[in-house]
C-alpha cells in the first residue's frame, strides 16, 4: 500500500509538473509573441517618423525655394534664421520697372491662359536676365516687371542693371510669344531707370511681401512713360554711377508728375 500511495503521489507531482511546465511554455510564448509585436510596432513607428521627416524636410525645401523665389537671398535667409526682416536704407540702388506696351488690348482679346502663359513665359526669362546680372527681382505688378541692383556689395549697380535691361529687350524683340501665330506682331516693352537712395523690408504675417519705397523707385516708374517702343529711358543718376556713359546720349529734360524736370537720356541707336 506504501508503495501504491508513492507512486500516486509521484504520479500527481508529475501531473502538476507537467501542467506548471505546459502554462510556463505557454507564458513563454505568450511574451515572445508581445515582444514581436511590440518590435513590429516600434519598426512601423520608426518608419512612420521617417517617412514624416522626410516629408518635413521635402516641405522646408519648399519652403526654402519659394522664399528665394519672392525674395531676395540674403532676405529669405534672414527671414528664415531670425523669423523677420530688419528695415534697410541703400544710398546707391538702381532701379527699374518695364512695362509692355498695349498691354490693355492683349488682356481684352487674348485667352487668360494664352495670356498668362505668356507673361510666365516673359517674367521667367526675366527672372534668369536678372539673376545673371546680379539683380534682384522685387515683385510684378500687373504687366510692370520691377528689379533693383545695389542691394549688396555691388560696387556697380547701374552698369548691371543696363547690361539686364539690354538683354531684356533683346529678349523681347527676337522671341515670339507662346501661343501667337506668325502672322501677329511681337509683343513690346518700355523700359525706366533710376538710381539713388531705396528703403527695403518685408511686410504681412500671413503674405510676406518683399518691397522697395522712396522717390528713386516712383522716379523710375514714371521714367517708363517717356521710354520709346522697346527701349529705356535712363535718368541722369543713373548716367552718373555707369563705368562708361557711351551708348547713351541726352535727351533734355522731361516733366514727371510730382517730381518736375528731370534729365534724361536714351540709347544712342535710338
Amino acid at each position: 500500500m506504501d508503495k501504491e500511495r508513492e507512486v500516486l503521489r509521484l504520479k500527481r507531482r508529475l501531473e502538476r509538473s507537467q501542467m506548471r511546465r505546459t502554462e510556463l511554455e505557454h507564458l513563454i510564448d505568450t511574451g515572445q509573441s508581445f515582444q514581436r509585436r511590440v518590435l513590429e510596432e516600434v519598426e512601423a513607428s520608426k518608419a512612420a517618423l521617417e517617412e514624416l521627416h522626410a516629408q518635413l524636410q521635402q516641405e522646408q525645401g519648399r519652403t526654402v525655394k519659394l522664399l528665394h523665389s519672392i525674395m531676395p537671398e540674403s532676405i529669405a535667409q534672414e527671414l528664415r534664421e531670425d523669423g523677420g526682416v530688419v528695415p534697410r536704407r541703400f544710398d546707391n540702388a538702381t532701379v527699374m520697372f518695364a512695362d509692355f506696351v498695349g498691354f490693355t488690348a492683349h488682356a481684352e482679346t487674348l485667352d487668360p491662359m494664352i495670356l498668362v502663359q505668356i507673361l510666365d513665359q516673359y517674367y521667367s526669362e526675366f527672372d534668369r536676365i536678372a539673376a545673371r546680372h546680379g539683380v534682384e527681382k522685387v515683385k510684378t505688378i500687373g504687366d510692370a516687371y520691377m528689379c533693383v541692383a545695389g542691394l549688396h556689395a555691388d560696387s556697380q549697380p547701374a552698369d548691371h542693371m543696363i547690361s539686364a535691361a539690354q538683354d531684356c529687350l533683346t529678349f523681347v524683340k527676337t522671341v515670339r510669344p507662346f501661343g501667337i501665330s506668325d502672322d501677329m506682331p511681337l509683343w513690346q516693352i518700355r523700359i525706366g531707370i533710376n538710381a539713388g537712395p531705396v528703403s527695403t523690408g518685408v511686410i504681412g504675417q500671413d503674405r510676406l511681401s518683399f518691397d522697395i519705397w522712396g522717390d528713386t523707385v516712383n522716379t523710375a516708374a514714371r521714367l517708363v512713360r517717356g521710354s520709346a517702343v522697346n527701349s529705356m529711358l535712363v535718368s541722369q543718376s543713373t548716367v552718373d554711377l555707369l563705368s562708361t556713359a557711351q551708348g547713351f546720349r541726352s535727351d533734355g529734360e522731361i516733366q514727371l508728375r510730382g517730381r518736375g524736370p528731370v534729365r534724361v537720356f536714351r540709347p544712342t541707336q535710338d
